[in-house]
């Protein structure tokens, strides 16, 4: 049953352009493609996890996956590293890697909070509640959680308070 048609129609819109605006900005400041930036952040919060994650985490073939992790590792800003099974290949960002995922992360903030402006102090209270239930119902499974969360900051919404994680968890 669709409650409010209206609403279901902007928030669609809505999604689609904060998303679009929002990797146009970090490619125009960060210099860098929208999936090598996801990349990132999603190797800096998992060092160590292999292509196969990093895949999952991207929804990118694993061909793809490699040729990006292969081009990341090009520019200096990830290490790819033995595992202890010799089979797969774990991997970590370098000095650089960090620093330009956090400068990533900055420029995400940035751009979220500015559209987060319009609204009180009391409307944004409820709104991120709102959030956080809808990320929480939509979570369906840890590979979703991963991809839904691949541009998100986890120092600012840590694991043990993540809705995703904790949908996962459930």
């Amino acid at each position: 049953m669709q409650r409010n048609p209206r609403c279901s129609n902007l928030l669609g819109a809505f999604v689609i352009a904060a998303y679009d605006q929002m990797v146009q900005r970090i490619e125009a400041e960060e210099s860098i493609a929208p999936q090598a930036a996801a990349a990132l952040i999603v190797v800096g919060f998992n060092q160590g996890r292999s292509v196969d994650f990093l895949s999952g985490a991207l929804q990118l073939s694993h061909s793809g996956c490699v040729r990006l992790v292969d081009k990341l590792q090009e520019a200096s800003l990830v290490d790819r590293r033995e595992g202890e099974d010799r089979r797969v290949v774990e991997l970590y960002l370098t000095t650089s890697g960090h620093q330009r995922m956090h400068g990533i992360l900055r420029t995400r903030r940035k751009y979220l909070d500015g559209l987060l402006q319009s609204l009180s102090a009391k409307d944004l209270k409820r709104f991120t509640a709102q959030i956080e239930l809808m990320l929480y119902d939509m979570t369906n499974s840890e590979e979703h959680a991963e991809s839904m969360c691949r541009f998100c900051d986890e120092t600012i919404c840590p694991q043990e308070s993540c809705p995703v994680t904790l949908a996962v968890a459930r």
